[in-house]
């Protein structure tokens, strides 16, 4: 088949608008990624070219993307306000620990290979980005019938994590309603972004100044400037360079910046590159699909539900075990610990669906959902948006 550039970005944008439109019409409840993932296997199984990602060019783009993705990341993550919600810190901690812990200790025995367990840890406790890192480290040392796994684990999990996270959170969403019918208070604390009302360093840069061509050129020197640290002096220390990865090194840069009010809040918004950016991500992981044979999917079967029984196993034990000693009902430390498989938009949906199901009145409702969105939303992003990606980091020089 002959084509070029033009029908190869046009088959990749479809695969991706159509998966998440679907997504869209169920409500989350049919993953967009597990749609782009199944499609995307179809095809390269049947007539869709092996290349048609390199030759849409969303490969490049993707090399752009992933220098600026990990320090917007850490421009997230407010320190005040994780202190203000210190106990969702914690039970979503002892969640990741235990996938890592259950990883390292069993995996190896129940898993075909060392590899495949140590590159399950980080995608079964948070995110796409986690998933791409292992991928992309399994790659690196020739295993590429062996990528598809981490991309299987992240396009899963959600199946499992949002059916025991509506059920835990409505429970816990019916106690608050009784709470309130028996005239009682809830506690509910809005999400209110601290670092928004402090004065920056980075407003003192004239706005006329501050364009998206300003954002890239910063955000590039920076990502610069970590491969050269890394490079020279991070991989000449013992020890340090098996934990740090140049992905933690970005994150710590985006978080001390971001502290200290030097970057913006989400700083890739104000590249207004994030449409752009999102759909390379999920060409990317088409990439991580291509050494896929049916025979990879079916060998991967077994091995997938063993992955996902360990995971879940070691979530509930210890998010419970921690939550309930700090304050958390067992429900709402096991709805916390799930975030690992969830993360947003699904987190916030599923606390929206529960104080809708529980609710006799409007402001009852709201009242439910105030008292629950912020120790949802603060779990997801720790687990998914920081953590995993430090586990990631980190699990990239065992990958041998």
């Amino acid at each position: 088949m002959q084509y070029g550039f033009e029908l190869a970005f046009i088959i990749v944008i479809g695969i991706i608008f159509f998966s998440e439109t679907i997504s869209s019409m169920t409500k989350g409840k049919v993953p967009g990624l597990f749609l782009m993932t199944v499609i995307t296997l179809i095809g390269y199984w049947t007539i869709l070219p092996l290349d048609v990602v390199p030759v849409s060019g969303m490969v490049a783009v993707k090399d752009i993307t992933m220098m600026i993705i990990l320090i917007h990341m850490g421009t997230l993550l407010e320190i005040d306000q994780l202190k203000r919600e210190w106990r969702t810190v914690v039970t979503a901690l002892a969640a990741v620990a235990g996938v890592v812990l259950v990883f390292m200790l069993l995996g190896s025995f129940v898993l075909p290979s060392a590899n495949m367990a140590i590159t399950a840890i980080a995608p079964l406790a948070g995110g796409m980005i986690a998933a791409i890192l292992m991928s992309q480290a399994l790659t690196n040392i020739g295993q590429t019938d062996l990528a598809v796994w981490p991309i299987l684990l992240i396009t899963l999990q959600g199946f499992i994590g949002m059916p025991v996270v509506a059920y835990m959170l409505r429970g816990e969403a019916s106690d608050l309603a009784k709470k309130l019918r028996g005239g009682q208070e809830i506690v509910a604390h809005k999400l209110e972004s601290q670092a928004a009302k402090k004065t920056k360093w980075i407003d003192k840069v004239p706005q006329k100044f501050r364009t998206p061509a300003f954002y890239f050129l910063i955000l590039a020197i920076l990502y610069t400037l970590n491969v050269a640290l890394y490079n020279n002096v991070i991989v000449n220390i013992p020890y340090v360079k098996l934990v740090l990865d140049k992905s933690i090194v970005s994150l710590i840069i985006g978080v001390v910046l971001g502290n200290l009010g030097i970057l913006d809040k989400g700083v890739m918004t104000k590249t207004k590159s994030e449409g752009i950016m999102e759909i390379s991500f999920y060409a990317f992981i088409m990439t991580f699909l291509v050494g896929a044979k049916v025979e990879t999917i079916k060998a991967l079967i077994v091995p997938l539900l063993i992955a996902f029984v360990l995971a879940t196993t070691a979530i509930a034990i210890l998010s419970v075990l921690v939550g309930k000693r700090i304050g958390y009902s067992a429900r709402l430390s096991m709805a916390v610990g799930f975030n690992c498989f969830l993360g947003f938009p699904l987190n916030y949906l599923i606390t929206k669906e529960a104080a809708m199901a529980v609710a006799e009145s409007a402001e009852e409702e709201e009242k439910i959902f105030d008292a629950l969105l912020p120790t949802m939303l603060i779990a997801g992003f720790v687990c998914v948006t920081i953590v995993s990606v430090l586990v990631a980091g980190a699990m990239t020089s065992l990958v041998k």
